[in-house]
């Protein structure tokens, strides 16, 4: 029975060892997934935020904006005053824009067509650092001026050299740098056409 039991505790030995050896590699891992996952991240956000930046100067045709990391509170329990959440959490990201003339301000406080400026600059700015094979925008440009549209529809051109884009307007100015046009109308008997031309 000792020989019997004997080997039997060496066994569960060796076991615990295996365990214990597989636990400290899988820490190590993990570190090291934080680490270049961290590092990946931050790469991602610099880029991002360098390209929206450059989108934004662009479409506004001056000024400034930028994208900024929100940092979470520490959540604190307020009966044992344990730390429930990490303060170093990032609880998301705020857009700031300063069209020339203005102050910098957050993206509520700008009129709806410099909304839609920023709103295009970041989507440039994912084409630029992510591209999608195609991007289908809908009415984006509906609030923007004569002088904006002219600048949207250049900033689409460029776009447009990368990314197959899909535009749902009725800007003048946006359809004038399209590729092709599909138009819908409607005849007197109210049956639906579609019409398209090609520009080159």
């Amino acid at each position: 029975e000792f020989e019997h039991t004997r080997t039997r505790v060496e066994f569960m030995q060796q076991q615990l060892a295996d365990i214990e050896t597989s636990l400290r590699d899988l820490t190590s891992l993990v570190q090291e997934l934080d680490t270049t996952i961290a590092s990946k991240r931050t790469q991602a956000f610099t880029n991002l935020n360098n390209a929206f930046s450059r989108a934004a100067h662009e479409l506004f045709g001056g000024g400034e904006a930028s994208l900024v990391e929100i940092q979470a509170e520490a959540e604190i329990d307020p009966d044992t005053g344990e730390i429930l959440a990490p303060a170093d959490a990032h609880a998301g990201i705020d857009i700031l824009a300063t069209p020339p003339g203005k102050r910098l301000k957050a993206v509520s406080l700008l009129s709806g067509g410099e909304r839609a400026l920023v709103s295009i600059a970041l989507i440039c700015a994912i084409m630029a650092t992510n591209p999608s094979p195609f991007v289908v925008l809908d009415e984006v440009d509906a609030a923007l001026d004569e002088a904006n549209a002219k600048r949207f529809g250049e900033m689409l051109a460029k776009m447009a050299l990368h990314t197959q884009c899909i535009v749902v307007t009725h800007n003048r100015t946006t359809m004038s740098h399209a590729d092709a046009i599909y138009g819908v109308t409607m005849g007197e008997d109210g049956v639906s056409k579609i019409l398209s031309m090609k520009l080159e």
